[in-house]
């Protein structure tokens, strides 16, 4: 039997098998929509899609240790959103003499030439690699969520200024949708000095002080979201952070936050949500809170915190 009969015999049995049948409406009492309906919703569908604005780039900033591990995490478990883990293109932390193996990473092998390339040109070399994700994610349905390292900008660089930062790269390419996550500053670098982070540029309380103003400075006019309020009410926390970065957001999140996993999780391992006790403060950092840190002072006023290490951690307002 050739293939041309075989088909027609399945096709004169699948003909025996619908005769008789009458299809049913999708609603009780009304007819089936004609053809011509269909096809002109499906016009306007497209219409209406080609003339929506692209998606925009998402951006979602913080400082080292501020418990934007799980801030992100959370928003990665929302409806078609994918999160970029701490990127920055000019990062030089990897860049010491060892060799790291990173066989799909342009920009690094890049930078670890002999020659490497400008910074002008390492940022269109991102720029280029993000615009291929974003529309290809867009005509997904699915939406880009970038986590910037500021801890490469501006506490593991000697002079911050003397490169771009990630929103001054990608503004005039892409529509940004941007959102800053803050906790108390005593806290965060406390936690720095525990994971042996606190180097030169942020050693002390007033270094890293004074480099948290930098980077607010850097954002200006951007919403402010508290860890300690998240982590206080996560629900409550968590809508408000996906609506300022206009993302959908799904009630059910933290049943898909284990499934979640990210750079940067160096915080303290729990599924479990919830503001806990100060840690012990280190000789060193009462030391320099006991000899006067007005820059500290300063920044713990402008983010509504208060200085003193007996008060409560949350924001004052």
């Amino acid at each position: 039997m050739t293939r041309r009969s075989e088909l027609q015999l399945l096709v004169g049995d699948a003909l025996e098998l619908l005769q008789g049948y009458q299809p049913r409406s999708v609603r009780a009492g009304q007819g089936d929509e004609p053809l011509e309906s269909l096809l002109d919703q499906c016009r306007a569908q497209t219409t209406k899609l080609a003339a929506a604005r692209p998606e925009p780039v998402r951006l979602l900033h913080h400082f080292a240790c501020t418990g934007g591990t799980l801030v992100s995490r959370a928003l990665a478990s929302q409806p078609n959103t994918v999160v970029l883990s701490e990127l920055d293109p000019f990062s030089n932390i990897m860049l010491g003499p060892q060799h790291h193996f990173a066989p799909s990473d342009v920009i690094y092998q890049a930078l670890k030439a002999r020659i490497p390339p400008q910074m002008d040109t390492v940022g269109r070399m991102f720029t280029a690699a993000l615009k291929v994700l974003h529309e290809d994610l867009g005509a997904e349905g699915r939406r880009l969520v970038i986590r910037d390292h500021t801890y490469s900008h501006y506490c593991a660089t000697e002079d911050p200024s003397s490169r771009p930062s990630l929103p001054a790269l990608l503004a005039p390419q892409f529509d940004l949708r941007q959102a800053i996550t803050v906790r108390h500053p005593l806290d965060s670098f406390v936690s720095m000095l525990r994971e042996n982070w606190a180097r030169p540029p942020v050693r002390t309380l007033e270094l890293y002080a004074a480099r948290y103003e930098m980077f607010l400075d850097a954002c200006p006019s951007i919403d402010l979201h508290y860890y300690e309020d998240f982590a206080q009410d996560p629900e409550t926390g968590c809508r408000r952070l996906a609506d300022s970065l206009d993302l959908p957001f799904d009630p059910r999140w933290r049943d898909f936050l284990p499934l979640v996993t990210m750079s940067g999780d160096s915080g303290r391992k729990s599924e479990r949500i919830g503001l806990r006790p100060r840690r012990p403060l280190p000789d060193t950092v009462k030391q320099q809170l006991a000899e006067g840190a007005p820059v500290y002072d300063a920044l713990c006023a402008r983010l509504g915190y208060d200085p003193d290490p007996e008060s409560p951690v949350m924001p004052r307002f």
